[in-house]
């Protein structure tokens, strides 16, 4: 299973986490507020996760393989409607360090 775990707590990662939602092509995937969870259910899902990692960025777990902030969009975006044919931009060479730093701001 596919989860996109994002802060419940957070009015901008809710609205991120929703319209992502909306725009997911992939029924495999799951979004969650992680807030629902105990930090032993949150173990199930992968092994890093905890209430501190996650309060910090939103997480996807991919085919058990954890990718946090910019990462987690960067691979979800081959998955959304209308980014999918662009995703490969995400890519380029310091891309990584803009994204970083976007979601450093964000926080």
């Amino acid at each position: 299973m596919n989860v996109f775990f994002y802060d419940g707590n957070c009015s901008f990662c809710t609205k991120l986490a929703g319209k992502l939602k909306s725009i997911c092509l992939q029924d495999k995937i799951q979004f969650y507020s992680f807030r629902v969870f105990s930090e032993t259910e949150l173990k199930s899902f992968h092994k890093e996760l905890n209430y501190e990692l996650l309060s910090g960025n939103v997480q996807y777990i991919y085919a058990k393989k954890r990718y946090p902030g910019f990462f987690a969009l960067r691979k979800l975006s081959s998955d959304l409607k209308g980014y999918r044919y662009f995703f490969w931009v995400l890519y380029l060479p310091l891309i990584p360090f803009l994204g970083m730093l976007l979601f450093y701001l964000i926080k």
